[in-house]
């Protein structure tokens, strides 16, 4: 100890060049260490606790506060998405019901990202399009006054959105019978040319692809769609097969 402190002294007493060896090899140091990485961005959604969670019909809902910021605006809202949820509780069976509850609801004032209502399957999709994650496996009304408007004519709106979430979270979208319904859908052209509720005729919405094939379908046989087949008797009449899928995923016996 005595002999290294002894050095060090004399280092020291060295003079001048000794410190200026010294700085260069500390810059040296310091410029060979990497740099350090930038802070994290912040999110570009707006985090879980800007939403007040409320329970609507056994639903958990969560409400951005800038909606409720709206009085009379998220009043309306939230009655009608209460009256709707209220709609599905009274024909949907109850094993399916409880299925459907365990699927949130977000509710915004007015999201950029979508007009109205929607259904989010993808963490990553909704991050990709700066939209916040937590909404996956969710429904959204994205849009309070789209949501009071399109649903005149669109009465059983959110029952279509929760048909996706049970589609994809409980029986999946490979399910064999409604793949199988729609392909014959497509290759029949039953869909081509029907009814619209507004009294137009046109190609239905069902023939979108296998995922709203199933939610317009499900709209028409627990309560009205807004394309033909309009009601459960007229899916009987239309499309014998997909009724009987219906009756069979939903845990509905008509007959």
């Amino acid at each position: 100890m005595a002999r290294g402190r002894t050095n060090l002294l004399a280092a020291i007493g060295a003079g001048p060049g000794f410190w200026a060896a010294l700085a260069v090899a500390a810059l040296a140091v310091r410029a060979a260490e990497p740099p350090s990485p930038p802070p994290p961005a912040p999110p570009r959604w707006d985090p879980v606790e800007a939403y007040r969670e409320q329970q609507i019909e056994g639903w958990r809902v969560l409400v951005h506060e800038k909606l409720l910021a709206r009085t009379n605006l998220a009043e309306q809202t939230l009655k009608l998405l209460e009256v709707q949820l209220w709609q599905i509780t009274r024909v949907v069976p109850a094993e399916a019901l409880a299925r459907l509850r365990q699927i949130p609801i977000w509710v915004e004032l007015a999201h950029p990202r979508h007009p109205c209502m929607c259904y989010h399957e993808s963490p990553d999709w909704l991050r990709a399009h700066d939209m916040n994650p937590d909404k996956a496996g969710a429904v959204e009304v994205a849009n309070a006054e789209n949501f009071l408007r399109w649903t005149r004519d669109q009465p059983w709106m959110v029952l279509h959105e929760l048909a996706h979430g049970y589609h994809h979270r409980f029986l999946g979208h490979d399910h064999p019978g409604i793949r199988r319904c729609f392909e014959q859908a497509v290759a029949g052209k039953s869909y081509e040319s029907v009814l619209r509720a507004d009294g137009r005729t046109g190609r239905a919405y069902a023939l979108q692809n296998a995922k709203e094939y199933f939610a317009e379908l499900t709209e028409a046989f627990f309560g009205s769609n807004d394309f033909y087949p309009f009601v459960r008797a007229e899916v009987q009449a239309h499309d014998p097969d997909m009724f009987a899928v219906l009756e069979e995923v939903w845990g509905v016996r008509t007959r």
